[in-house]
């Protein structure tokens, strides 16, 4: 009988407490409509200055290279001397994200190809499109840009820019490689993806034939020193080999892929970022919250004052 007393006061508690949280938040409902609409309207005019950002992609098919493990035993003679017969093969994909992450590289692709002329010009963001086509508050916070030593202007560039907007990836089903570029200007983006994978394909292809240049060297050498017809003859088969790599390096236009697809200027509705109507969600469901906090901590500091 007593536990039963004891459990019914307390579901009245319970009941009390929510009943008084209630006529705490119902008190304060003008405090938390405010604060809802200084936060949603702050994150509108935050969303409203923000560019669209628009991705333009290569996707590129791996075409299948021999290396050296056709070459038997010859790979153990060869090793012994020095020299690199091309046993282990880079997959493109590793070969382009390799490249994007060497600094030495990367700042011969933006010289070469004047990219930093074109994010520090005066009128870079002309082309930015913006929701409603207003870009009016983007012009009113827009920052004016600072006179940078150019050495580190290419470096932030780099690392702060390039590098994060750039993706390489290949599926691992299909093998297809995807190499996109993610930009505010949606012109310029399929350029960005067309000079990289122009510049790094050459550069890839140009080691790749002193590579086997080397090994033609080494083999011609044992060749004009070798006496045994069986032994010059595979000698002979593997420079013919070598050969055909060579040539077939040579005859794609880009390291070890064929074009699939090529980049495209995304349409004007096609945007990456940012998710507007989501960031306003959030921002309304957040404010909410914030707002009863308030009117609780605000109810709470009323308590401890009259106590």
């Amino acid at each position: 009988m007593v536990n039963n007393i004891q459990e019914c006061s307390q579901v009245d508690e319970d009941e009390i407490d929510l009943r008084e949280l209630w006529e705490t938040i119902k008190k304060g409902k003008k405090t938390i409509i405010l604060t809802t609409f200084i936060i949603v309207s702050l994150t509108f005019i935050y969303v409203l200055k923000l560019p669209n950002s628009y991705k333009s992609e290569a996707i590129l098919i791996p075409t299948a290279t021999e290396g050296g493990s056709s070459l038997g035993g010859l790979g153990g003679l060869a090793a012994m001397a020095g020299v690199n017969l091309g046993g282990a093969t880079m997959t493109p994909d590793i070969a382009f994200s390799s490249l994007l992450q060497n600094y030495g590289f990367m700042k011969d692709f933006v010289e070469k190809n004047h990219i930093d002329k074109y994010y520090t010009r005066e009128d870079a963001d002309k082309d930015y499109v913006f929701a409603l086509g207003y870009r009016d508050l983007y012009d009113i916070f827009k920052k004016k840009k600072e006179q940078k030593d150019k050495e580190e202007e290419i470096f932030n560039l780099i690392t702060k820019k390039l590098q994060k907007n750039f993706s390489i990836s290949a599926d691992k089903k299909s093998g297809l490689i995807t190499i996109s570029y993610t930009d505010y200007d949606r012109k310029y983006a399929p350029n960005m993806v067309n000079m990289f994978l122009k510049d790094a394909s050459k550069y890839l292809v140009d080691n790749g034939l002193k590579n086997i240049d080397s090994r033609l060297h080494y083999f011609e050498k044992e060749m004009s020193q070798v006496e045994a017809f069986e032994l010059r003859q595979s000698l002979s088969q593997m420079i013919s080999q070598i050969l055909q790599e060579k040539v077939m390096m040579k005859s794609k236009q880009y390291y070890q892929c064929d074009l699939l697809t090529a980049p495209e200027v995304a349409y004007i509705k096609d945007k990456t970022k940012p998710k507007r109507g989501l960031i306003l969600v959030v921002a309304f469901i957040t404010s909410i919250i914030l707002g009863i906090f308030i009117v609780f901590f605000m109810n709470f500091i009323k308590k401890e004052e009259s106590m």
